[in-house]
């Protein structure tokens, strides 16, 4: 920094760069004039990387050079005396002055030195970001971004945006551009405004954001990361420099291409960004993606990954990939996941697995030519999935009846998954019609069970057992309903208390990975039909906070949705079983929940929802009152309640706060759930409070213009002109005002409404104002007011 400073014409004696505190004085003055613009990590006092010194040299480019009117030393003895007056800006009055920055005359390094080189702004690099040219004479050396006022590589609020860049007023959404990979898009994040949770950007992609204060507008760009492997590495030719070729195929993302590198060999796994604006089409950057390897315990639909321990969530390009390939991952071998630059997942390597599923559904009928096998499986984790098959062993021709020896409904399989995602079946066990009445013994707890003639097990009932331990995976189908679910439970300690009340039995299906009789049972399949029956103590109430969140997944629990929730008051996280009946996208109340044995909620006794508002002992609505005489009214319905009657309030953070039935008053759109006794009195009350969105005052929006007139009768009529066709009826309020001159303002005289048709562009209001009542010579005008935006005439003479 002291080199650089002298030659901008710093004196080092002058400035005080000599002595035990030079060091200080450098780096105050390097500070002061932005030497160190671009470094936000600065230490003055360590030595610096190449990187640095070439950022420190850039920036003396574009700093000013100084000089000193007078620099005298006088020797008097042993004593130096250095007389020199105020230092000072050298002027520029030469053709270089304006190269660069603006033509202030004054003498930037890079002015004096270098003056063939200029700076020229206002320009855009090829993912349309505010930027710098630089050339030498006409040749471009290069565009450079400008350095954005915000900068995210995950996905954000709007209302942090708002806040990160300090604004005190919103802005209106049509003052927002978006940019994405160089191609102008729609913004549909709504307003920018203090607290909004709408959200723009992405986990993986580089947003970064340029407000411009004087026109009070925003111009974001999101530039994406992809991956790819290389699929072709080319040295240099004598016509072309050496450059690779993308892969995308497989679980890669974005387009395909080649880039001018010698950095990468081929089957290198790569992320690169791309652009589509006019002219480029083109990779941009490219680098090697960071690997990690170890085993897999953990992915869910978002296509996070847990690897090793550490979770990974997915780059917003390859989340779907990312969870279609880790479905088919043995969660207990090795595999590697790449990352971008922001550490973000991008791709996910693995071998194939071998696991335990029971056989659903089968055709032989699929696929464009009605030649490709598949079929439905549900695995041992409680999930199903439709997937191509290459059966091990015939198939019965009736698939739905239960076949001995020939591959048929529920029976159970191994299966690996090769590269193409091709499951390869083999049956293991055999289903069974299942024992009736009091024969049926299935007991949470104990080892031993009772559920099939002769207790058979494997392949044609070849072997038996009627054993389980701790390690026994229990899959229930409960067919009882309109909507056959299905749940998982591990170990006697969690499965459940069946029970058959007569009538035929469900189908059953036992498998046992010994060659040894009654050793435990490795997998249990159990179809619970009408006939049987689960039963739960559990009296819990439980108020779910929905959201559109996919199912996650753990070796340990297999496929769930996990919600937070308050239990009985208390704030804490549910885990509900993966089927559509036990979804909740929005806010519910529970009663009775029902769990396997890893704590998933897999059925409850009663629910309700915004769409379904009774349910049992629960009840939904919107809008409250207040307490009088000892009743209160929820959802328009008055209501007594106990002694002990439990209230919440869940405010629009999503945060629970206890309080008492006199605290609920009017509120027109609070959403209430709440459940009754025997008696129908309230004993448990959750109020979501619904708060109003602040928003940007709107301006005119569809209106263009209004005006006054007089009609073929002499009456005042107001007109009304829209920016285009009205694509449905249009009503607008118009006030019209006359001017008093005694009082110098302008006073209302008459209101009407103004409707335009639909496909018509303007429309006509009735009189306003009858001939007879206007007065001869007076001023009036007209405003018409829209969704909170207005337009007014000009003055109109009658």
């Amino acid at each position: 920094m002291k080199m650089l400073l002298g030659a901008l014409g710093y004196d080092s004696s002058i400035e005080g760069y000599t002595g035990a505190n030079w060091t200080v004085n450098v780096i105050k003055q390097a500070v002061g004039i932005g030497l160190d613009d671009g470094n936000d990590n600065f230490v003055g006092s360590q030595a610096v990387t190449r990187e640095e010194a070439a950022l420190y040299a850039f920036n003396m480019l574009n700093a000013t050079m100084v000089e000193y009117d007078q620099q005298n030393t006088i020797v008097v003895g042993d004593i130096t005396i250095n007389t020199t007056s105020s230092r000072k800006d050298v002027s520029n009055t030469t053709d270089t002055d304006g190269n660069i920055g603006s033509r202030d005359r004054k003498m930037q390094f890079a002015e004096r030195y270098f003056g063939d080189l200029s700076e020229h702004d206002g320009d855009s690099d090829a993912f349309e970001r505010p930027s710098t040219t630089w050339k030498l004479k006409s040749k471009t050396i290069g565009t450079y971004a400008d350095e954005a006022d915000a900068t995210y590589t995950s996905e954000v609020k709007v209302g942090e945006i708002y806040s990160d860049l300090g604004l005190s007023d919103g802005i209106s959404k049509q003052d927002v551009t978006l940019y994405e990979d160089g191609f102008k898009t729609t913004y549909s994040a709504g307003d920018v405004v203090r607290g909004s949770r709408q959200k723009v950007g992405g986990d993986g992609a580089l947003l970064d954001v340029y407000y411009d204060e004087d026109a009070d507008t925003l111009t974001l760009v999101q530039v994406n990361t992809y991956v790819g492997k290389i699929a072709a590495a080319r040295k240099a030719t004598s016509t072309r420099d050496a450059y690779v070729t993308l892969d995308v195929s497989d679980s890669f993302t974005g387009p395909s291409g080649t880039y001018d590198t010698d950095d990468f060999s081929k089957d290198d796994i790569v992320y690169y960004t791309y652009s589509y604006k006019t002219g480029e089409k083109c990779i941009e950057s490219m680098g090697l993606a960071e690997k990690v390897t170890g085993t897999m315990s953990t992915y869910t639909t978002e296509g996070s990954v847990t690897v090793a321990g550490t979770k990974y969530n997915a780059n917003v390009k390859s989340a779907n990939s990312i969870y279609n390939l880790a479905t088919t991952v043995d969660r207990s071998k090795d595999v590697t996941v790449y990352l971008d630059p922001y550490g973000y997942a991008l791709y996910v390597d693995a071998d194939t697995s071998v696991e335990y599923a029971v056989v659903l559904n089968y055709t032989a009928k699929a696929g464009d030519f009605n030649d490709t096998e598949k079929a439905e499986l549900l695995f041992t984790d409680g999930t199903r999935k439709t997937v191509e098959v290459e059966t091990n062993d015939p198939v019965a021709s009736t698939f739905d009846k239960v076949v001995q020896s020939k591959l048929s409904k529920y029976d159970i399989v191994s299966y690996t998954v090769n590269s193409d995602d091709v499951y390869s079946i083999t049956r293991v066990a055999d289903a069974q019609t299942g024992k009736v009445g009091g024969a049926f013994v299935m007991k949470n707890g104990s080892n031993t069970f009772s559920i099939v003639d002769g207790n058979k097990a494997n392949v044609a009932g070849g072997k038996e057992t009627h054993f389980s331990d701790g390690k026994t995976i229990f899959l229930v189908a409960d067919t009882s309903g309109s909507k056959t679910t299905y749940s998982v439970y591990e170990g006697i300690a969690n499965m459940p208390t069946i029970v058959h009340n007569g009538g035929d039995a469900g189908y059953v299906t036992v498998f046992m990975d010994s060659t040894t009789n009654n050793d435990p049972a490795t997998v249990v399949f159990i179809e619970k039909n009408d006939n049987m029956s689960m039963s739960s103590d559990n009296k819990d109430v439980i108020y779910v906070k929905g959201s559109n969140a996919g199912t996650s997944y753990t070796a340990n629990l297999g496929y769930y949705y996990e919600y937070d929730a308050f239990i009985n008051g208390e704030a804490t996280t549910v885990k509900v079983s993966n089927n559509s009946t036990m979804q909740m996208t929005s806010d519910a109340l529970i009663y009775g929940p029902v769990y396997n044995d890893k704590g998933v909620m897999t059925g409850f006794e009663d629910r309700v929802d915004s769409t379904t508002t009774s349910d049992g002992s629960l009840r939904y609505a919107v809008g409250t009152d207040s307490v009088t005489n000892d009743v209160i009214k929820l959802g328009g319905i008055p209501y007594a309640y106990t002694r002990d009657v439990k209230v919440y309030f869940v405010n629009v953070d999503g945060d629970l706060e206890a309080s008492s039935i006199t605290a609920i008053a009017q509120d027109s759109n609070d959403k209430v759930f709440y459940k009754v006794n025997d008696d129908n009195r309230l004993t448990d009350v959750y109020i979501k409070v619904v708060d109003e969105t602040e928003t940007v005052t709107p301006g005119a929006g569809v209106l263009s213009a209004t005006a006054l007139a007089k009609d073929s009768s002499g009456d005042l009529v107001a007109s009304v002109t829209l920016t285009g066709p009205a694509a449905g009826a249009m009503t607008f309020n118009v006030t019209v005002e006359r001017y008093m001159e005694a009082t110098n303002i302008w006073q209302t005289a008459a209101t009407g409404t103004v409707t335009v048709a639909t496909g018509n562009s303007a429309g006509q209001s009735a009189a306003l104002i009858a001939n007879g009542s206007l007065m001869d010579g007076a001023l009036y005008r007209v405003t018409a007011t829209y969704n909170g935006g207005s337009v007014t005439s000009g003055n109109f003479t009658a």
